[in-house]
């Protein structure tokens, strides 16, 4: 008696949830003698081509399994509501909430953590990235040697939050490593076609990101291959959208531009605002490059009109404000120049504060003295403009005093911090001591279980890396890790994976610290060397530019190069 109780509990529940996520919808007569394998057919084929009908499948399975009380496929229905509603920039927290409350004391081999996963997926479409890994954390530990496709899949999610915070080297492996599981499972009967072609658009997307465009094209031609192959063309607009962005770094702009107009309309089918907003930003940029100017800035515009729609702001669109500010500064059109330049300074507030994202470059054209002088002089000359627009000047100008005055404590700091840098530099205690051959590299059985290499290969590569910074080649330019690794007789993985293990960083933290280190001894040391240019001097250690060279070194020690050498100066004429 008890049992039915609970039961008929458990069903009031669904209900309520139901009828709230639910109001109003009908199954079409069309799809009413559907089963559900012909239901879930139906959706895998539409979605992200129409989210609008995946999410009417969606709701058509949640409505049947409601009727026969088919508990799997409610959480089924559940989940893909909150998807197709999420790719369709709507709200899918409500779906995925519920599934959370009616999944919480499930076992199944994908419930509840499926519902962790999907709350993840959500929050990460909102820029939410704190909160999306807490989700996909609790998905993890409940999926733990339960279920390795979800274990794949959350590798995955994660490389996408670490793509989204700019870890994009270390987001690679993680791509490849779902990759990798999907294709093993392509030869098996638990072969998952629209997870495979999706692993390979994110292996596509990674390398372009990693600046490595040519590997991204051949893995977007791979992906357009098997979507072809399979009839699956869920991911089949964002291959094209990946191989457009390569082409136009690759400079092939008239390619990208055929490949990135050809996929607009897709976009504006599926609400997808984000892509599209990115979109309308590189067709600006090639129409820029191929000296179409107006129709940059038609561009350009449709990309700002898209650019705040949700609460965050994706980086890269910022340099479309300079270029417009750049234009109407041109054309005398102050009313718009002032637009603008209060968009570029709402970007960077909002990327400043995202703690995702640091805004990457320094002002520069549009730094703060400028900005400062531009505003005064459109003050001037909108003085006959009505009282409102004074407000939002003065709001502005009172915003850029206040960039002065941080500008100057930083510049506070920079000084201190150099200070503390020369008194650390005299007390630092020396170099490590490489291992003989005869000593024995230890690690602990947790480093072990995560890592790739026996101990004996971890040695070796542990003495060729300590050969490496003894015969300081890390002062060579163009370093990466693939040359590196190719230098050492292994591969790029193999390193990082080791670097990590054996330096407790990544590859680009090793290097630029054993840089900035030897750089820090060797101006205290040399005293012709600080008479030497920034740009020289980061020559000399590998650096192309004194631009990277002055941010690595502000990164390891707080302060920059310049006020490093002026405290280095003033202690010697003491």
């Amino acid at each position: 008696m008890q049992k039915k109780s609970l039961s008929f509990i458990f069903f009031l529940t669904l209900n309520l949830f139901f009828s709230q996520s639910k109001e109003g919808f009908h199954t079409p007569d069309s799809l009413r003698k559907k089963n559900f394998e012909q239901l879930i057919n139906h959706y895998n084929r539409v979605l992200r081509i129409d989210n609008e009908k995946a999410e009417l499948y969606a709701n058509s399975i949640l409505s049947k399994a409601k009727i026969e009380k088919n508990n799997d496929m409610i959480y089924d229905g559940y989940y893909k509501l909150a998807h197709a509603k999420g790719l369709n920039s709507e709200n899918g927290h409500p779906y995925a909430d519920s599934l959370i409350k009616i999944t919480q004391k499930a076992n199944t081999k994908e419930y509840p953590a499926k519902a962790y996963i999907i709350k993840g997926i959500l929050l990460n479409n909102e820029f939410k990235y704190r909160e999306a890994l807490n989700q996909y954390i609790k998905a993890q530990s409940l999926s733990r040697n339960k279920n390795l496709d979800q274990f794949y899949h959350i590798k995955k999610l994660v490389g996408i939050l670490k793509t989204a915070t700019d870890e994009d080297e270390e987001a690679l492996p993680l791509f490849l490593e779902y990759y990798q599981y999907e294709k093993k499972k392509m030869q098996t009967h638990n072969k998952d076609i629209k997870s495979y072609i999706g692993s390979i658009f994110s292996v596509s997307n990674s390398y372009n990101k990693n600046k490595n465009y040519q590997e991204s094209k051949r893995y977007n031609k791979l992906g357009l291959s098997e979507c072809k192959k399979y009839n699956d063309y869920t991911q089949y607009a964002y291959f094209i959208m990946s191989e457009g962005i390569a082409e136009y770094y690759l400079k092939n702009y008239t390619i990208a531009y055929i490949h990135l107009a050809g996929i607009e309309r897709d976009l504006l089918k599926n609400k997808n605002y984000t892509n599209l907003s990115i979109l309308y930003y590189y067709l600006g940029k090639i129409s820029d490059e191929l000296n179409k100017k107006n129709e940059a800035i038609h561009y350009f515009l449709k990309s700002d009109s898209l650019s705040f729609t949700s609460n965050e702001f994706v980086p890269i669109l910022r340099d479309q404000y300079k270029i417009l500010i750049e234009y109407y500064k041109k054309n005398g059109d102050t009313e718009k120049q002032l637009k603008f330049i209060n968009k570029l300074f709402y970007a960077d507030s909002v990327i400043n504060n995202s703690k995702q994202y640091l805004s990457k470059e320094i002002y520069k054209k549009y730094d703060t003295p400028i900005l400062l002088e531009d505003k005064e002089k459109i003050i001037s000359d909108l003085s006959n403009r009505n009282l409102i627009l004074y407000g939002v000047l003065g709001t502005v100008l009172l915003g850029t005093f206040c960039l002065i005055y941080i500008h100057k404590k930083r510049i506070k700091e920079y000084q201190r911090q150099a200070d503390l840098l020369i008194k650390k530099s005299r007390s630092s205690a020396p170099a490590s001591i490489p291992l003989t051959k005869s000593e024995k590299l230890q690690v602990s059985p947790e480093e072990k279980s995560k890592g790739l290499l026996s101990d004996d290969k971890l040695l070796d590569l542990k003495t060729k890396l300590e050969q490496f910074e003894k015969a300081k080649k890390f002062l060579r330019k163009n370093i990466t890790i693939d040359s590196l690794a190719k230098d050492l007789g292994t591969n790029r993985y193999y390193l990082s994976k080791s670097v990590n293990e054996l330096k407790g960083k990544n590859f680009s933290q090793y290097l630029n610290e054993l840089r900035i280190n030897y750089i820090v001894q060797e101006l205290k040391n040399d005293e012709k060397l600080i008479k030497h240019t920034i740009l020289s001097i980061a020559n000399d250690i590998g650096y192309n530019t004194s631009e990277s060279f002055a941010n690595a070194f502000k990164k390891i020690t707080g302060t920059l190069p310049s006020y490093y050498i002026k405290s280095l100066q003033e202690q010697r004429k003491k």
